[in-house]
């Protein structure tokens, strides 16, 4: 059986989310354990709970995480372990013709990834789901207190690393907004470039997929034409090539900008500044294992004070069904 997997490399909140949701509604399978909806996404992840905990171990193995401004590709070579992932992928999917793999860290791993799947024999085809930097950063900015500004060099970064990893297979870019307003395009686009037939099963599930899809489920709506003084010329360079996306004459300036942003990296990479960032890092993890002690502690009273209320409830009990007893013999001497 000859298995494909469907790779989204996107941004954190650049669609990936609703578009890996769609997929599920196209019967394209996600795996057994998903994460869970939560305030930041009341629809769902649809992220394979398992590859998700892999991605944060192998991420962790080379000292970085998904908000590394210091990330680069030299530091996948310090990962070694790469049989849980192997493990876990065949587990999850080897039964299914057809899979789709959703994590924002992908566009960081994705060697890893590559090297992984092409052991297993799968095909690998990608969508690359995009949005307005200025609404990812925004977005970033409410639910992880991110600043604007690094979080559209973040987009930037994701962006054009997956556009490199994504060269050399069929691979299909996607704008959130598109998705939203015109999902049967949208979809028509996705079937099309990647070579799968998807339209079929769109049809059959019109009417669920463009419930999914309504409007409310992107906030944070700002313009892409909208190119303000206060957006990083890289994001403006990037943006202003947005009808060529997945053409051939714009890769050199996608080289040319990836190269740039990476010099830009290395101008503030030495060691005191990476010092600081680790400290700063340990101080966050200090701060996040203090908040879970007291959290931990903060339960254990309120089960005590359970335990206390029930107590207290059953000596009330107790005294009211004494008082019975003592007024039913006040009673009984007074008829006497």
């Amino acid at each position: 059986m000859t298995q494909t997997c469907i790779l989204v490399l996107g941004m954190h909140r650049s669609g990936t989310s609703a578009l890996t949701g769609v997929l599920d509604l196209l019967d394209v399978y996600l795996g057994t354990t998903l994460m869970k909806a939560n305030f930041a996404n009341e629809k769902g992840y649809f992220e394979n709970d398992k590859l998700f905990k892999v991605n944060e171990a192998l991420l962790s193995q080379c000292d970085s995480s998904w908000d590394d401004v210091f990330y680069n590709e030299e530091k996948l070579q310090h990962v070694e372990e790469m049989d849980t992932l192997k493990a876990i992928i065949k587990q999850e999917f080897e039964f299914s013709n057809i899979f789709a793999i959703k994590d924002p860290r992908l566009a960081l791993l994705f060697p890893i990834y590559k090297k992984v799947l092409e052991e297993l024999n799968v095909s690998i085809r990608i969508i690359l789901p995009y949005r307005n930097p200025v609404e990812v950063a925004s977005s970033l900015n409410k639910r992880d207190g991110i600043s604007m500004e690094k979080g559209m060099l973040l987009w930037a970064f994701y962006f054009l690393l997956a556009e490199k990893y994504s060269r050399e297979y069929d691979r299909v870019f996607i704008d959130f907004n598109a998705l939203i307003q015109y999902p049967q395009k949208s979809i028509a686009t996705i079937s099309q470039r990647l070579n799968l037939d998807l339209s079929t099963k769109y049809a059959q599930n019109r009417e669920k997929i463009e419930e999914f899809l309504e409007p409310n489920l992107k906030h944070h709506n700002v313009s892409t034409n909208v190119l303000s003084h206060d957006i990083p010329l890289i994001v403006k360079q990037i943006l202003l090539l947005e009808k060529h996306f997945g053409g051939e004459r714009v890769l050199v300036k996608f080289d040319a900008l990836r190269e740039e942003l990476f010099s830009y990296q290395k101008l503030f990479y030495n060691s005191d500044v990476v010092a600081v960032f680790n400290e700063l890092k340990e101080v966050k993890q200090y701060f996040k294992a203090q908040a879970k002690e007291q959290q931990a502690a903060l339960h254990v009273k309120d089960e005590a004070l359970k335990d206390y209320e029930a107590q207290a409830d059953e000596w009330q009990s107790t005294i009211r069904h004494k008082e019975e007893i003592l007024q039913q013999y006040e009673t009984e001497m007074q008829q006497q």
